[in-house]
């Protein structure tokens, strides 16, 4: 109780509205497969991990200098989390819900709560229940580049996770390069050959936990879920760069570890888990390659200004 009181002081937000991009991504969605994820000390048993990810955000403009924001995520794993085991699905709702000020010429920030859902199976009682967010300040240097610096900050089934994080967003004077990086969670580089047709480099870390199904004679347990996906993509866009399809592939590092519920971390800070003494009850899990494809609806501001 003490710690979720502790993520609920933090200051949340979301990255996307009054910044230097002229675009929100309104609608995206993608579905992913590492292909053979291993287990240590064990050559004869691996697990497809299948990935389903969907994000609508809609802000709603009350002044040129404030809007409401609000939207709902929803991901969900399929895995098996023991060498031959039955396979589980792992499924997370968030609700966001805030608010994007333009606090003067040069700085603004995006201040989203997140609540969510996360566990195997969807309900709303005990440690099912958890709090997180993103806080972000922006600073526009110039029209085209933009700095970044905030944190983030989630209750899990671990206990605390907060990362603090520093980033960009840059558009060069063509248009054909863009960066947008919100260091350690994720980055993206990209280069536009054409209106339609880009190629690019993206990376995220996500790090979360779910609740695991509620058994007789059983003590409740929940998976610590990390990892590391890094891979090049090419990108095509539709409808004036309105609907953007993508096809990504590379290394993830996937990781989802089982700990029974009430043993957790003093904190753990981005990476790095402070005072790890928990008792691990699967085997490690080793990473493999993963294809991703991804469709996005874009809004474009400029447009909104026509």
């Amino acid at each position: 109780m003490i710690n979720r009181i502790l993520v609920l002081s933090i200051t949340i937000i979301f990255t996307q509205l009054l910044s230097a991009q002229d675009y929100v991504d309104i609608i995206k969605a993608d579905y992913a497969t590492v292909f053979g994820a291993g287990f240590e000390n064990n050559n004869s048993a691996d697990t497809n991990v299948n990935l389903l990810d969907i994000a609508v955000t809609y802000p709603i403009v009350v002044s040129e200098k404030l809007a409401v924001i609000t939207g709902v995520d929803y991901n969900q794993h399929g895995l098996d989390l023991i060498p031959n085991g039955e396979g589980v699905t792992l499924n997370n709702i968030t609700l966001k819900a805030g608010v994007a000020i333009k606090h003067s010429e040069k700085w603004s920030g995006t201040y989203l709560f997140l609540p969510k859902i996360a566990s195997q199976e969807l309900h709303t009682d005990g440690d099912q229940f958890f709090f997180g967010g993103l806080a972000l300040l922006k600073y526009q240097k110039s029209k085209r580049m933009q700095y970044r610096i905030g944190a983030y900050a989630s209750s899990e089934g671990f206990g605390v996770i907060m990362t603090p994080v520093i980033g960009l967003y840059y558009l060069n004077e063509s248009e054909t390069w863009e960066v947008t990086a919100n260091l350690p969670i994720n980055a993206d580089i990209n280069y536009r050959f054409n209106t339609a047709v880009a190629v690019g480099f993206g990376f995220q870390a996500p790090v979360r936990s779910y609740s695991l199904k509620r058994e007789d004679n059983i003590p409740d347990l929940y998976t610590q879920v990390s990892s590391i996906e890094a891979g090049p993509y090419v990108q095509h866009s539709f409808l004036e760069k309105s609907v953007l399809v993508r096809l990504q592939a590379g290394y993830s590092s996937v990781s989802y570890e089982v700990f029974q519920e009430g043993d957790t971390l003093p904190i753990r800070l981005s990476a790095i888990e402070f005072g790890d003494d928990r008792n691990l009850l699967n085997p490690e899990m080793t990473g493999n390659l993963f294809v991703r494809v991804g469709a996005t609806y874009r809004f474009h501001l400029n447009k909104k200004k026509d």
